[in-house]
């Protein structure tokens, strides 16, 4: 039976690509194959979505980690890590929004705490649909191609797009770029020697529990979502935390109870906007205040300026974030338990410097609204600055490979990749590129919202469909997807 295994991965599995005889894959010759960068939630349901629509586009997925499906994400098993949305708005499809639920009354176990359950099982989920894609009796499993490895280079010959994975060659008529959250920088005054050392973590998304050991003071940079992952996994008896960021904002919480609905409308620039919000709150809950603006956040972005976009990034981010970007409500009561007791420290300064000093850290910061700044030591420090968006910075080796050759360019922004209204990348001259595209975070810089389950899945849905229309337009073979 072709299957993957409940951690993701390939156990069992005899894919395309193990099958082919050559050393190129891919490519086919009624010029409709896809390749996907990336196989977690945007690349793993544009893939599904793509398979379900057209019954002739065959789907390359290309993953560097073990696990297809899950990505960062969902691939954990600790059960303090909660999704950050209820679980009635997290299904994978946008027109069958009890798609997840059905699936959770047929597992044996599983549970909820306030409507939320875990990213892990949020994962076995999306081994699910893998897996059910690559069982299905409509062809799409033989229709799509699995491959293990980095995705390194892409070229663009005689209009086929050709790929480097490791040893082989992947060809493709359109390539969709879907890796995620880029990997965090390291923030400013780290010494190299700190960067180097046992004593720093810069990949939160990596921490490995067992090489923190006996380390009792941990700063943190960044008070974010991240930052609370990086509490909740390593916290134990008699270690302390202290985090900082440049404003010491910590997420706000969902409600207990989902709150009425807001139906107000927003418009015109920032400011204009901050003030009807300022309103409403006074008179309805913030967070309804805020999960009506979530919905119209793209037409508001679109319409603004640059400069209205970079005011914004500039002075109502951190407010914009904290209030969006929620925990559930059991993560917030534990991280309101631990900031009294002690265990968690929030502060709001600059951190100016980090080096190592006589087997420990010293970290200086400059508090905010002060000159002088404070010298403390640790014994471990955890960058929780959250994912990069200055695309040109990336350590990724397709993102340096297609930025040098110029099939795409930095949004002026600086929030990845930038491309059109439909996902196409914009080259280095100013004009599309053909057929490559990118979904997922690498777009926020023309969408802004583009992080959570609720807007990916109505975007891979899209792209699917504009990539199915394209590639079959010819034969009308197009059928309409999840009925």
């Amino acid at each position: 039976m072709i299957g993957v295994c409940r951690r993701g991965c390939l156990c069992g599995v005899e894919t395309r690509t193990e099958r082919a005889c050559h050393s190129e894959t891919g490519h086919s010759e009624t010029g409709r194959t896809v390749a996907i960068i990336g196989a977690g939630f945007s690349g793993l349901l544009t893939a599904v979505n793509l398979l379900q629509t057209s019954s002739i586009v065959r789907v390359t997925l290309i993953e560097r980690r073990d696990a297809f499906g899950p990505g960062v994400a969902y691939d954990t098993g600790n059960p303090g890590h909660l999704l950050n949305v209820r679980l009635d708005n997290m299904s994978a499809f946008p027109d069958q929004p009890r798609h997840l639920a059905d699936w959770l009354a047929e597992q044996p176990c599983w549970q909820a705490q306030d409507g939320f359950i875990t990213r892990g099982m949020y994962g076995d989920y999306l081994r699910h649909l893998l897996a059910e894609t690559l069982q299905g009796e409509a062809g799409e499993a033989e229709r799509l191609t699995l491959v293990h490895g980095e995705a390194r280079a892409i070229e663009r010959l005689d209009h086929v797009w050709r790929i480097t994975v490791g040893p082989q060659v992947v060809t493709a008529d359109a390539v969709i770029l879907a890796l995620g959250n880029l990997e965090p920088a390291s923030p400013p005054g780290i010494d190299a020697a700190v960067r180097a050392s046992a004593a720093y973590v810069e990949n939160p998304w990596r921490i490995d529990t067992a090489a923190v050991g006996a380390a009792r003071n941990i700063l943190l940079i960044g008070s974010g979502l991240t930052m609370v992952d990086a509490v909740l996994t390593l916290r134990r008896p008699g270690r302390r935390f202290t985090a900082l960021s440049r404003h010491g904002l910590l997420p706000r919480g969902h409600a207990a109870v989902p709150p009425a609905p807001f139906d107000g409308v927003f418009s015109g620039g920032p400011s204009e906007v901050l003030s009807q919000v300022r309103r409403a709150v006074l008179t309805h809950d913030w967070r309804a205040v805020f999960d009506r603006l979530r919905h119209g956040a793209r037409d508001l972005w679109r319409a603004w300026t640059p400069q209205q976009k970079r005011r914004f990034l500039r002075h109502l981010r951190p407010l914009w974030d904290v209030h969006r970007h929620r925990t559930a409500p059991g993560v917030t009561r534990e991280i309101a338990a631990m900031l009294a007791a002690g265990d968690l420290t929030v502060l709001a300064g600059k951190l100016t410097g980090v080096v190592l000093d006589d087997g420990s850290v010293e970290a200086a910061w400059r508090p905010r609204h002060r000159r002088r700044p404070i010298r403390d030591r640790f014994d471990l420090v955890i960058n929780c600055t959250g994912p990069l968006g200055v695309i040109q910075h990336s350590a990724e080796p397709v993102i340096r490979n297609l930025l040098a050759q110029g099939y795409g360019r930095p949004d002026p922004i600086g929030l990845g990749l930038e491309v059109d209204q439909g996902g196409q990348l914009i080259g280095g001259e100013g004009d599309p590129t053909p057929d490559l595209y990118a979904i997922g975070p690498l777009t926020r810089g023309a969408f802004w919202e583009m992080t959570a389950v609720p807007d990916l899945r109505g975007q891979a849905r899209d792209l699917a469909q504009r990539m199915a229309d394209r590639l079959t337009n010819r034969s009308g073979s197009v059928r309409s997807a999840w009925p």
